[in-house]
């Protein structure tokens, strides 16, 4: 979005003009995103090993790119996808890897720790990446990544450089709220309070690299390409 809108032309241009201006725009970062998310597949494929299993932790275009990529490389590996509550979001992963004819199987997110065992390495996408090398993401990819740190499992952040972000989080409430209903499925008690927030963040020591456009990295040096992006 600060890509589409950011730009002080649009304040003195008539409305047709900078409408038109923004779609010219919005194409043009479609065709940018896209562009990203094959360079990252490429890079991403010396990562997949014949016969390995992977946990992918909700829905991201990129972590789906590079595991179409392999898929048609005719590499043989099975995904592991959480469920991903309250939006289920991993049940839309798993369909489309399973179009694909990739192995999969769907865990409820509790079970991350229990499957673990199973899985070489962890995929997950990013809706920022902050300049401590940390992400912020989805709900439930800090405990994930706990979980595989704890158990030697590499975890692989794929994530487009225009997500690197100008932020320093210092834990989980150091960040602007972002909150989604949550439907239980029953009725909640009067007076019982709902966590409700949609992302959390997982610092830098529990990552183990980011698979970007701009090469693979590790969660070190990001803050040297933020300064690059924003010179």
């Amino acid at each position: 979005m600060r890509f589409v809108t950011r730009t002080s032309h649009l304040e003195h241009e008539k409305f047709d003009a900078a409408k038109s201006r923004l779609i010219e725009r919005g194409e043009k970062f479609g065709e940018i995103s896209l562009k990203a998310r094959k360079t990252i597949a490429m890079l991403s494929q010396d990562f997949i090993s014949d016969g390995c299993t992977m946990l992918v932790h909700g829905y991201s275009r990129v972590v789906l790119e590079i595991l179409k990529l392999a898929a048609s490389n005719r590499k043989l590996f099975r995904v592991l996808c959480t469920e991903g509550r309250p939006d289920r979001t991993g049940l839309r992963m798993s369909n489309e890897l399973a179009a694909l004819g990739i192995p999969v199987k769907v865990l409820i997110d509790s079970a991350v720790a229990y499957s673990m065992d199973e899985v070489d390495m962890v995929f997950v996408g990013a809706d920022g990446v902050v300049e401590s090398g940390g992400i912020i993401n989805m709900m439930g990819t800090y405990q994930i990544a706990l979980v595989a740190n704890s158990m030697n499992k590499p975890v692989y952040v794929a994530a487009e450089s225009y997500k690197f972000a100008r932020l320093y989080p210092l834990d989980q409430k150091d960040m602007t709220p972002a909150h989604r209903p949550i439907d239980f499925g029953v009725p909640i008690p009067a007076g019982v309070e709902v966590e409700t927030s949609a992302r959390d963040y997982t610092p830098p020591q529990y990552l183990t690299l980011l698979l970007t456009d701009l090469g693979v990295l590790t969660p070190s040096v990001v803050s040297d390409e933020l300064i690059q992006l924003y010179l």
